[in-house]
This record gives structure tokens, C-alpha cells and sequence, in this order.
């Protein structure tokens, strides 16, 4: 069984590099697109300990500048479960985030790598990590930096694309704390 099961995966890997090595360079629509993504979001360091890993979302709107080269804005929001000490107990927190960035993407195949990074503005609903010293009384937002990249399938139809992604970012006024969030998306090019 064991001979069997890996014939078959050589078989897979060698569509899916033979499926790459045709694919060669698609020219993608330029000009207006928009982005949708979901996956998850947590905090890194000493802000892991008071929050859980949560579901996040995403939406970007933005303008190819250059074919290597797009300006544009993102929104996102996640929620996670505050693991502070008790009083209160499960209790949830949500952060929503704004931001205006550019992004990096040569377009050198159908697979297209990119680097992106920006800044804007993270809020948080509640004040659940006052408790712990992230936040200062009746503090909610913070100015947030984010620098991210991944990789773009670029479909046959010209206007979409599939890709993941991974961001890190920190927001300065919530004590420092830095986040990794990561998504599967799907982009469309008008």
C-alpha cells in the first residue's frame, strides 16, 4: 500500500510542476481591484498570554499604480477570547483595523510573490486588557505599522487571482503588542 500511496503523490506533484512550468506569465488586469480574505489572527510575545488565536477577515480596495507596484487601503477585524486572570471570565475582545498601504508584486508567472506593508489605526471594542497592563484606562485605539507578503495564483480569466498571505504588525499604544495574522484570499481586477 505504502508503494502505491507514494506513486500516486509523484504523480499529483508532477501535474501540479508540469501545470506551473505551462502557466509561464499571465498578464493580469490592471487598474481597480478588490480583495477578500479570511484565516486567523493572534498575538506574539508577552500580548500571547492574554489573548486567544481568533478568526479574522479582511477586505482590501486599491489601484495598480505600476504592474509592480499598488496603493490602496485595507480593513480587517478578528476576534479572540481574553485569557486575563478572572474577573471576568469568558469574555471576548474584537480589534478592527484601517489602514492605507502599498504592495510589491513583480509579475514574474502565473505564481506571483508579494511584499506589502502599511499603517493606519486598530481599535479595540472593549477594555478587557486594561487588567493586564496593555491598555491605559479608556484607551481603544493605537496607531498600528504592518508588513506582510505571500504568493498569488493568477487564473486563466485575467481579473482573478487566488493567493495566500501572512502580516505582522504592532500597535504601539496597546503596550507594544505585535500580532501575526494570516488568510487565504481571493482578488479581482475591474
Amino acid at each position: 500500500m505504502k508503494p502505491r500511496a507514494a506513486l500516486c503523490a509523484l504523480a499529483v506533484a508532477g501535474a501540479v510542476v508540469s501545470s506551473a512550468d505551462d502557466a509561464g506569465a499571465r498578464p493580469s488586469e490592471s487598474g481597480v481591484y478588490t480583495e477578500a480574505g479570511l484565516g486567523a489572527s493572534g498575538f506574539v510575545g508577552q500580548a500571547a498570554a492574554h489573548a486567544r488565536v481568533g478568526p479574522a477577515a479582511s477586505l482590501r480596495v486599491g489601484y495598480d499604480v505600476l504592474p509592480w507596484l499598488s496603493a490602496g487601503g485595507a480593513l480587517a477585524a478578528s476576534t479572540h477570547e481574553a485569557t486575563v486572570p478572572p474577573p471576568p471570565e469568558g469574555e471576548h475582545l474584537q480589534i478592527y483595523d484601517a489602514a492605507a498601504e502599498l504592495r510589491l508584486a513583480p509579475p514574474v508567472s502565473a505564481f506571483v510573490p508579494y511584499l506589502s506593508g502599511g499603517a493606519g489605526v486598530s481599535v479595540m471594542s472593549t477594555n478587557v486588557l486594561e487588567k493586564v497592563g496593555m491598555l491605559d484606562p479608556e484607551q481603544r485605539a493605537s496607531p498600528r505599522f504592518h508588513a506582510g507578503g505571500g504568493l498569488e495564483y493568477q487564473l486563466q480569466d485575467r481579473h482573478y487571482a487566488f493567493g495566500v498571505g501572512a502580516d505582522w504588525s504592532i500597535t504601539p499604544r496597546f503596550g507594544g503588542a505585535q500580532s501575526i495574522s494570516g488568510r487565504a484570499f481571493i482578488r479581482y481586477t475591474y
